[in-house]
């Protein structure tokens, strides 16, 4: 079977991975959940992912670990450490020391610099990574600049309480790539319309899995999804994904594809920092107010599911 045929169990997995990163997670566990052979399931994974099942899962809990230790500044080293599945805070280093080249403390205090060492991010992906771009753009911002910004969003700020939407999804083969996006939308609304899902507006929902701050451009994941009864059976290359219950804060932004990240950014490290809100986690969701991308603008509402700050 191919790759394609094989994306509902991989999501599977995936939904699994994200869900228990907080404690111990063996391969056959996560082969369990895809409902897949383990001797199978290495195959199947590495080949649609790009990476092998473990060093997947390390590096999820690290990449989460390095946002929550950026914006989560009321939780303790020892807490993020213990909620990204590791056993103390001096394996959490450890670990964190060898993927990122600086330590857990320095991504809290950005200015103290970074070591001379080269982390395995970058000798694994050519990839740098600079603690302070997590939180502004240059130039750095100060207190009284940062606090404007962040009551520019509050002033344009909505909630919306939800109870979960189930969606029909496309994995982009190209992560965040402008081209791949625009013809992984094509080909979802095509396939959307043909199912009787939609029939001339589309309500379509984009998922962002990673930070581009410090995943690597090839293995950022990216879904384009439309609202899907359950009832409803999807073909591969379809794959069934859920947009959780809960709260959300939802901003809208218009303009240029590639100015998505910089918004992003700006609520994380100016709203959420000056808010009495956390990100509940850090995978967003997108709706699309007018249409997909197209001709590299978009018009969309980024969804952060919110709780309160601990």
């Amino acid at each position: 079977m191919t790759e394609s045929a094989h994306r509902p169990e991989i999501e599977r997995a995936l939904r699994f991975i994200a869900a228990n990163l907080e404690r111990p997670i063996t391969v056959a566990d996560v082969a369990r959940a895809a409902r897949l052979s383990e001797f199978h399931f290495h195959r199947v994974f590495h080949a649609a992912v790009g990476e092998p099942i473990g060093r997947f899962i390390t590096r999820r809990r690290l990449e989460q670990s390095a946002l929550r230790l950026a914006y989560e500044p009321d939780r303790s080293i020892t807490d993020v450490a213990l909620s990204s599945g590791y056993s103390s805070a001096s394996n959490f280093s450890k670990a964190f020391a060898a993927h990122f080249g600086c330590s857990p403390s320095q991504v809290r205090s950005p200015e103290r610099g970074l070591p001379v060492a080269i982390g395995k991010l970058t000798s694994l992906y050519g990839k740098d990574f600079r603690p302070e771009e997590l939180y502004t753009l240059p130039p750095e911002r100060g207190v009284d600049e940062r606090r404007r910004e962040a009551a520019a969003w509050s002033a344009r700020v909505r909630f919306e309480t939800t109870s979960g939407l189930d969606f029909a999804c496309l994995a982009s083969p190209g992560g965040y790539d402008l081209s791949a996006l625009e013809r992984l939308w094509s080909d979802l609304i095509a396939a959307a319309r043909q199912l009787g899902l939609c029939e001339n507006a589309v309500d379509a929902w984009g998922v962002p899995h990673d930070s581009p701050q410090i995943t690597a451009p090839e293995l950022c994941r990216y879904h384009a999804c439309v609202p899907c009864p359950k009832a409803i059976p999807l073909p591969p290359p379809l794959f069934r994904g859920r947009m959780s219950e809960g709260r959300y804060a939802v901003f809208r932004y218009a303009g240029e594809v590639s100015g998505i990240p910089e918004v992003y950014r700006s609520i994380y490290s100016c709203w959420f920092r000056e808010s009495s809100l956390a990100p509940d986690d850090f995978t967003s969701h997108e709706r699309y107010v007018t249409d997909a991308p197209e001709g590299g603008r978009v018009d969309l509402e980024l969804w952060f599911k919110v709780r309160p700050r601990r």
